[in-house]
């Protein structure tokens, strides 16, 4: 008799699911493929929690975390490591065409909330497609209505917990917000918002608006599924200006009151916001002439409430920050990453800052940027066990669809 060949498929379930929760997400795609059985498997909200739970412990044994990185139109899953100042930030997967490998899809800013990226397309439709890299699925989302301001355009990614007899589940909306000044009425603003829902397939206007200015530079971060921004208000006098921070509230589709920062700052100063897990929000200050770097984390925060904690981090850079800086911070071991682009050498830079206690910093080369209009942008990602919602009826846009 003929020595039988046992091969991974005959493996049973929870042996292959060990198996399988080893597998680092930047070879997700090749598994999924390998046969249908593999697919269906990796589908399953059970295998899913106990793949990203592994995939987080073998990080933190590395000290390592992972990251959604743009750079030059091109989006980057990425592993970042802070082992004692001696960083690293590796390139793990790109996004491609799934039609045409060689095909490199321009994305001119994305969104991050619950393990689901928002990316705009950098092309005159500025296309929306929401994404999940862990599980490769795509949904690209119809355009809201025309606009002759649509450069803009401002989009952020969020939900609210709609209440099931078994427990709740998260549905995801996307805001517009339009917040412009008319070129022909001199000081008059222009701001609209729309809300798209992924369960009904749908765009509807929002009658409230945001009694400030946002501006369109301004990158939100999602938090707890509400998106927070800085909003300014324009005195006529501009040493009165003021900075606050002002949230959308998914749930109830508005916009909250004004909020306290945990300083004052004026017009020309840098300033951008970043998420700390799904707890706290963090925002860091520099201020216009100097290379002085403030970072501070809230102890609470709400819609309608926040309160800050004392001084996470000040420290020299080496160097002035621009408006379009993004950042991230490790609260254990007290550091914090900006990226950014050095616009001073003959050649454009996209560059990363390590900053840390007793003035601690470095300057880490990124490579060349090609792309004059393209700022680095960077933030933690963590995969989400729960997949998006689907259109009932198949896409259109399927021959579109992009993976890892």
């Amino acid at each position: 008799m003929g020595e039988s060949t046992v091969t991974m498929s005959d493996l049973p379930r929870d042996v292959l699911e060990e198996v399988l929760s080893r597998v680092p997400l930047k070879s997700l795609r090749s598994v999924r493929s390998t046969c249908k059985k593999w697919n269906t498997l990796m589908k399953d909200e059970t295998f899913r929690k106990k793949h990203i739970a592994d995939q987080e412990k073998s990080a933190a044994e590395k000290d390592e975390f992972l990251a959604i990185m743009v750079m030059d139109f091109r989006v980057y899953l990425t592993s970042v490591s802070l082992d004692n100042f001696d960083t690293s930030i590796n390139q793990l997967a790109k996004l491609i065409s799934l039609n045409d490998a060689n095909h490199q899809v321009d994305i001119s800013r994305v969104f991050h909330c619950d393990g689901l990226l928002l990316c705009v397309t950098e092309d005159m439709d500025s296309r929306l497609v929401v994404w999940d890299p862990y599980s490769g699925q795509t949904r690209w989302i119809e355009q809201p209505r025309s606009s002759s301001y649509c450069f803009y355009d401002r989009y952020a990614l969020g939900y609210e917990m709609e209440k099931k007899k078994n427990g709740s589940l998260r549905r995801h909306k996307i805001l517009r917000l339009l917040d412009v000044y008319d070129t022909s009425r001199v000081g008059v603003p222009i701001r609209e918002c729309e809300i798209y829902s992924l369960k009904s397939s749908s765009w509807k206007v929002l009658r409230e608006t945001p009694t400030c200015y946002i501006h369109f530079n301004q990158r939100g971060v999602s938090l707890k599924g509400n998106t927070y921004w800085c909003g300014e208000l324009e005195p006529a006098d501009i040493l009165h200006w003021r900075s606050f921070l002002v949230c959308f509230d998914f749930t109830t589709e508005r916009f909250g009151p004004h909020m306290n920062l945990p300083f004052h700052a004026t017009y020309d100063d840098t300033l951008a916001f970043s998420r700390v897990r799904e707890e706290q929000l963090a925002v860091l200050l520099q201020r216009r002439g100097t290379l002085r770097v403030e970072i501070w984390v809230t102890t609470k925060i709400e819609p309608k409430d926040v309160s800050w904690s004392k001084l996470f981090l000040e420290v020299d850079t080496m160097g002035p920050l621009s408006n379009a800086v993004s950042f991230f911070i490790d609260q254990k071991k007290e550091v914090a990453v900006a990226f950014d682009k050095n616009n001073f050498l003959p050649i454009s830079i996209n560059v990363a800052y390590i900053m840390g206690n007793n003035g601690y910093h470095k300057k880490l080369d990124l490579g060349e940027s090609r792309e004059d209009n393209c700022w680095p942008l960077a933030c933690c990602y963590v995969p989400s066990s729960v997949q998006m919602e689907q259109p009932a009826r198949r896409s259109k846009r399927k021959r579109n669809q992009i993976v890892y």
